[in-house]
This record gives structure tokens, sequence and C-alpha cells, in this order.
């Protein structure tokens, strides 16, 4: 159910769409509308799943850990996270997760947003200075 009155809106996770991206089910929680300055997005990766590491070269990311355990790696370093851990990563900085026990779920807020609406993603495998190209 969608309730809107004055500009507030109530929505539940299910009336969201969401999409498969990088080896990760994306869910923006936040339209360009509302906030185009900042991305909120709910992030879920499969038990034995990899986001490989990457690089965002303008978008700072806070992320917090929901649900599950994941191994994030951080500039080549790995430490494991859990339920009600958090996670800053400054722009430029190279980042992944797997998840080899159980699958996770993250909420990421992003500045600026990470997938914008109306352009690429701002995402890059490859090279540790986010000019790589996207795979």
């Amino acid at each position: 159910m969608i309730i809107s009155a004055n500009g507030v809106e109530i929505k539940h996770l299910t009336e969201f769409s969401s999409e498969e991206l990088f080896g990760a089910t994306i869910t923006r929680l936040l339209s360009h509308e509302q906030l185009p300055t900042v991305g909120f997005d709910r992030v879920e990766i499969s038990k034995g799943a990899t986001l490989k590491p990457h690089t965002h070269a303008a978008s700072e990311s806070f992320i917090y850990v929901l649900e599950g355990t994941a191994i994030v790696t951080l500039d080549a370093n790995n430490s494991g996270v859990k339920a009600g851990d958090t996670i800053y990563i400054p722009a430029g900085v190279s980042h992944g997760f797997s998840t080899p026990d159980e699958a996770v779920v993250l909420l990421s807020v992003q500045s600026p947003p990470i997938y914008p609406e109306s352009s690429l993603p701002d995402i890059h495998f490859g090279n540790p200075n986010g000019l790589g190209e996207m795979n």
C-alpha cells in the first residue's frame, strides 16, 4: 500500500522494483525527485556470490549491514562484517563483497548517487583509481 499526502509517502519494500546488477540485487529506495544528491539502496548479495572489488570515482558511501554476514574487501584487505556493522567508503576506495557462508542484506547511502536515474552508474571495475571499464 502506498500512502501519500502533502508530499509525505509511505511505501513497503515490495512496492519498489529491483534489478540485478554486478552480482547483487539492487532496490532503489529513493528517487532523484525526492533527494537528487543522495542515493539510498537496499542491496542483497546471495550466498556464495561476489560483488567484485570496484571503485566509485565521485560517490562516497555509508553501508549498514541489515542481515547476514559477508567478507568486505577494502583496498585489498579483507574483513568480516555482520548484521549491525557499518562501513564508510570514501570516493575512490576499492571495495567488494563476498558471501561464502550466507546471504547479506545491506542498506547503502551514497552522495552523489552511485546509480543515478539519468546517467550511467558510477562503478568502475579493474582499475584501483576508478578509471576502469564497467563490467
